[in-house]
């Protein structure tokens, strides 16, 4: 039986791995920005997000899926191989098939005949995303390859966009380094899986077993990303390519920061449905209650600081000609807290205990919401009504599953905690306003707010004696103070 391996360790090895990929489009970002201009950054995210609905088709609903099954056998190496090689066929199955209405789509929408190029340039994520097998790796609780081999890549592609990326015409070359420093690792992937499994034909492949339950996910893959992606494509059909560039630069500045959040989610999830497996709730309940606590813990403060440091944040990172993205970027700092939060009950829990027709209709639902809502929205207001689209659904979905869970959400005692976060958060804010008040400079005004911001918050918890704050301070204390005692 394999070792069970440390959930911090894991945690923060998969915050590392995302961590890089949230370094990458920091580094990268101010100058892609610079270089290619809002148009052309428009036309690469526009491409991105009509190859994003056919990379869901090839990956189906297999992800969270093969991730939770994959847990559950991963004591026995027999049914594992076996159950890799059914999910892997029916991978490659959906990948063809969307390559082929990928080409269809190309060669029949007028629209997208000046984008043809780029597109197909995007698609190679497709066939990399299926190779990759990431839940392999989620599954056995093997983070120290995905993130060494993550920051490889990282480095490998920072280098090439600063050697060939050098004006507003080399947007495709932007793009494939960009696709390169996402999935391109996800060769290796292939490879190195053969630690785990082997793909000798081990018997008759029953793959329809595994259908119904991929398709109920996969339906809530394409709901999901009709919230995620519509208002980028919306926007690139309703009006030009330089807004979408506006829309894609304030949402990015969110997301990138958003994203660290999955990271320990999905290092949790794997866990989650081993435990549910056994019968041992108990142990569902104190990581639940961590979890939980995390999000508060730094997604209220980060979406407040981003909140009131956005215009700095701009003016850094992209430049005085995206200052019309800083309404977008403020509308979306909530984003932060509810996706967190829905992330972790809807995608984690619920996945966990077998809910998957649950967190489908809530997906539906939220889907449809926000498509109406970026109809009413975008002809008036545009980019900005794009932006409150997407919180106002997001917040839909992160308080529905506070009322289907509340039963099991009441297990976590999270009222004090919470109270505690929100408090700190407040005084932080007040600190953080006061302080980039104080600066004419832009570095500074970044700069000196946030460190104020981060000892403001601190020293309240610890005066409030936050549980889950001086437990994770005694922890890195025991663990600095390890070498000296030998």
């Amino acid at each position: 039986m394999p070792t069970q391996k440390s959930i911090k360790k894991n945690a923060v090895l998969n915050s590392i791995r995302t961590g890089l990929s949230l370094c990458f489009p920091l580094i990268t970002f101010p100058y892609s920005t610079r270089i290619l201009g809002p148009e052309n950054i428009g036309k690469v995210n526009f491409a991105q997000s009509v190859v994003s609905y056919f990379s869901i088709f090839a990956s189906l609903g297999i992800l969270p899926y093969a991730v939770r099954e994959a847990a559950k056998v991963r004591d026995d190496m027999q049914k594992l191989n076996q159950f890799a090689l059914e999910i892997f066929a029916i991978n490659m199955a959906a990948t063809i098939a969307a390559y082929i209405f990928l080409s269809i789509t190309l060669l029949s929408v007028p629209k997208l005949a000046e984008y043809r190029t780029l597109i197909l340039i995007c698609s190679m994520q497709i066939a990399f995303g299926t190779i990759g097998m990431d839940w392999i790796y989620s599954a056995m609780e093997d983070y120290f390859y995905t993130t060494v081999r993550s920051l490889a890549f990282q480095i490998v592609s920072l280098a090439l966009l600063f050697l060939l990326v050098k004006d507003r015409n080399d947007y495709l070359l932007y793009a494939a380094i960009t696709v390169i420093a996402s999935v391109g690792s996800n060769i290796l992937n292939f490879i190195h899986s053969r630690k785990y499994i082997s793909f000798r034909h081990c018997g008759r492949l029953a793959v329809k077993k595994h259908l119904k339950p991929i398709f109920i996910l996969f339906a809530f893959a394409i709901a999901s990303s009709i919230f995620t992606t519509l208002d980028t494509t919306m926007i690139g059909f309703l009006s030009d390519d330089i807004q979408v560039g506006f829309y894609s630069a304030g949402v990015k500045l969110v997301r990138m920061i958003r994203n660290l959040f999955p990271a320990v989610f999905s290092v949790l999830f794997a866990r989650l449905a081993y435990h549910h497996a056994h019968g041992d709730e108990n142990s569902i309940i104190a990581l639940s209650q961590k979890t939980m606590c995390f999000n508060f813990c730094f997604a209220l403060p980060i979406s407040a600081g981003l909140f009131l440091l956005m215009k700095p944040l701009v003016l850094l990172f992209c430049g005085p000609a995206y200052l019309a993205v800083i309404p977008v970027a403020k509308t979306m700092c909530p984003f932060i807290l509810f996706s967190a939060c829905s992330g972790f009950l809807g995608g984690g829990i619920l996945i966990a205990y077998g809910k998957e027709s649950i967190y489908l209709l809530t997906i539906i639902i939220a889907a449809a919401i926000n498509f109406l809502l970026n109809m009413l929205l975008i002809p008036n207001h545009g980019v900005n009504g794009a932006a409150l689209a997407t919180l106002i659904t997001e917040a839909f979905i992160m308080f529905f599953y506070f009322i289907y869970l509340r039963s099991f959400i009441k297990q976590l005692n999270l009222t004090l905690p919470f109270m505690q976060f929100l408090a700190a958060t407040l005084i932080m804010g007040v600190a953080v306003y006061f302080m980039s008040t104080r600066f004419s400079n832009t570095v500074m005004q970044l700069i000196v707010p946030t460190i104020v911001g981060i000892i403001v918050y601190g020293t309240v918890l610890i005066l409030f004696k936050n549980k889950y704050l001086l437990e994770q301070l005694k922890t890195i204390a025991s663990k600095m103070r390890g070498p000296t005692k030998k």
